[in-house]
């Protein structure tokens, strides 16, 4: 089985700003799903989980986790179809293929149920497998979690994909404004540079472009589905995220039957780097309750 090892150097720039947690390496393992090669990150031992990143982005955003939560638990972070280091096939990607592959990626692996950790995207993928696959999964995670409500009715693609394909680093200043509200370390004009270039290497601009082209014409919308959520359900939102708005968490607290919702005052769209001893001590206290 062929192994990558990314190096603390090559994802500096994302761990630069944030607290104390230990930072984890990330080495990542092959899988073959549908013939196409998904990268993962796999440590620990007991009961599964799995962390699904965002739009954009990649196993990176879970660094500070990693480690803590697989020490009670066996963590796989997985680069999803499209993204990240995985193989991005020219398809018409939408929420149900990345739960299609995550399916499959947890039948080739052997993973009868799971519990899902989902960031932005990844929670609304992480949603759409509870209602699709419920016997499969234990209980639900969803940080700051998009599009499960669709996007605003005048949500204009080309503006979201230029917003998530930064190409300068005028957009690079921007994206980061936007997904951290702890970020004066990476405003730096070095740490902007090296987070353009790790941007660009993904090379995930058909992926993203589509994901939102799906939503914009309305597929795989949770909005009449949220009630179907019957697994156990922690909910974490960033007080400052100005991308998933307060409005769509109270509107998940109303329709998942059985959740617990917390807000992190000191956190924007990605709390589980921006607070991360608090994240996973909230997520490691709610996975050890029945």
């Amino acid at each position: 089985m062929k192994t990558l090892i990314i190096t603390i150097a090559s994802y500096l720039f994302i761990t630069v700003v944030f607290g104390q947690a230990k930072k984890s390496e990330l080495i990542f393992e092959d899988i073959e799903v549908y013939g196409q090669t998904l990268k993962y990150v796999e440590k620990g031992k007991g009961e599964t989980l799995i962390l699904l990143h965002g739009l954009g982005s990649n196993s990176e955003r879970w660094i500070y986790n990693i480690d803590e939560l697989a020490k009670k638990y066996n963590v796989i972070s997985l680069e999803q179809v499209g993204f990240g280091y995985s193989d991005k096939p020219v398809v018409p990607y939408r929420g149900a293929t990345l739960v299609e592959f995550l399916n499959e990626f947890m039948n080739q692996k052997g993973i009868q149920k799971v519990t899902l950790i989902g960031n932005s995207m990844g929670g609304w993928v992480s949603a759409l497998f509870a209602v699709t696959h419920p016997e499969k999964l234990d209980k639900l995670i969803l940080v700051d979690p998009a599009f499960l409500l669709g996007l605003p009715e005048d949500a204009n693609a080309d503006n979201i994909y230029a917003f998530a394909n930064p190409s300068t680093i005028t957009d690079m200043d921007n994206y980061v404004k936007r997904i951290y509200y702890q970020n004066e370390e990476l405003l730096k004009p070095q740490n902007l540079r090296e987070s353009l270039i790790k941007k660009l290497s993904w090379n995930d601009g058909h992926t993203v472009y589509q994901i939102i082209k799906s939503l914009i014409q309305g597929k795989d919308l949770m909005i009449d589905a949220l009630h179907n959520i019957n697994a156990k359900t922690l909910i974490i939102h960033g007080r400052h995220d100005p991308i998933v708005p307060m409005e769509t968490i109270e509107t998940l607290k109303e329709q998942i039957k059985d959740n617990i919702t917390i807000i992190y005052e000191n956190s924007g769209h990605s709390p589980m780097a921006e607070e991360p001893e608090k994240f996973n001590a909230d997520v490691l206290k709610f996975l050890k309750e029945k």
